[in-house]
């Protein structure tokens, strides 16, 4: 598989050499990603920023889900020199993940790329955090593909959270900017019109206090989240469950409602209480003060198998639960410590003033003019 790696990267030093010929477009932004085949909301709302602000401004957009890069071979290899060639005679690059034809060669000096990631929190340990353990990637898989190099700025949602971030990456903080995310403008702009929008499309949710449970990807203990399922108490909450991307299909009983029409990020809105775990999606959640509790019962062999920056029980006392059971209880006596929110809030998110998209578009545009 190393020989596979070499390969891989050699092939794309050479070929990325001849198409560096191509004469850069100063007017372009290429945006890439592996995480999805369509567009993300953050690039959807930096894309219409840009557009408002030049609409002759030229944005491409490169999105394709890839699990392994073996998994779909031919695909995958059309999608790298597509990914390549753009890059050659594009002025920015827009990213949120790892990219293959980002890491593995040396770009133009006219070309700046910027990592926004696809997370405001980094609440679990990755990248080079976990590279060796159960859960990250392989030591020397990450070194001879230059896992994470070629940034030149990469967001941040807050000067506390850079600290992990500057870790994950293998960055300098000097490189980081805790703009935070588009899509946290996007909650505060739109969280009143969304909960108006997903109540008509689900009236049910008119009738009792909602709880959205959005649990981080895990390939097992679906048997955690029956056993958090029994336990809620189903007269007085609705149970919205969000399962990962990459989770398989969970079975649930037909109280549990699932949503489909909407993402967990828009169903915050609609939310009277989250339930999560290591998912960045408590620091979105915290924008709109929403009330939070983590259910966390692998803490000790997540921390082992692959790691957590945060100390919840420290950070949010009260609010974490091994247990579903206990957790229920505490639902169910509504006495959350809504200060110890506040805080987490304005620990964890520097931006809250629906400026994020603002201030990264500002800086494609100062990278468009150097």
């Amino acid at each position: 598989m190393l020989i596979f790696d070499y390969l891989i990267k050699i092939t794309c030093k050479v070929i990325y050499f001849f198409m560096k010929i191509k004469k850069t477009k100063n007017n372009k932004v290429v945006f890439i990603s592996r995480l999805d085949s369509k567009k993300s909301l953050d690039f959807k709302l930096i894309e219409d920023e840009l557009k408002n602000k030049d609409p002759n401004i030229e944005c491409v957009f490169l999105c394709k889900r890839i699990t392994s890069f073996t998994s779909d071979f031919f695909g995958n290899i059309k999608y790298t020199l597509e990914c390549l060639s753009n890059l050659a005679n594009s002025k920015v690059c827009i990213t949120d993940s790892f990219v293959l034809a980002i890491s593995v060669v040396k770009h133009k000096k006219s070309l700046k790329v910027i990592q926004i990631w696809h997370s405001m929190g980094a609440i679990k340990k990755f990248a080079y955090q976990t590279l060796g353990n159960t859960s990250g990637r392989d030591i020397k898989t990450a070194k001879i593909l230059n896992m994470h190099k070629g940034y030149d700025y990469i967001i941040s949602g807050s000067k506390e959270m850079t600290k992990y971030f500057a870790k994950a990456f293998n960055y300098d903080k000097k490189y980081f900017l805790n703009y935070g995310l588009p899509r946290m403008d996007y909650l505060l702009n739109n969280h009143e019109k969304l909960k108006k929008q997903i109540t008509k499309d689900y009236p049910v949710l008119k009738k009792k206090l909602n709880i959205l449970y959005a649990p981080t990807f895990r390939t097992t203990y679906d048997d955690k989240t029956i056993e958090l399922i029994k336990n809620i108490n189903f007269d007085k909450f609705n149970l919205i469950v969000k399962a990962h991307a990459r989770q398989k299909d969970l079975e649930l009983n037909d109280q549990v409602l699932t949503c489909d029409k909407y993402s967990a990020l828009d169903l915050i809105s609609v939310s009277d209480y989250i339930i999560t775990d290591y998912s960045g999606i408590a620091i979105e959640a915290a924008i709109l003060d929403k009330k939070t509790y983590y259910y966390v019962f692998d803490y000790e062999d997540y921390q082992k198998n692959n790691g957590i920056n945060i100390d919840l029980y420290k950070e949010m006392p009260k609010c974490v639960f091994k247990s579903a059971k206990d957790l229920c209880k505490a639902l169910n006596k509504d006495k959350y410590d809504i200060d110890t929110l506040y805080k987490y809030k304005n620990k964890y998110i520097d931006v809250q003033d629906g400026t994020s998209t603002k201030k990264i578009v500002d800086l494609v545009y100062k990278c468009m003019e150097e």
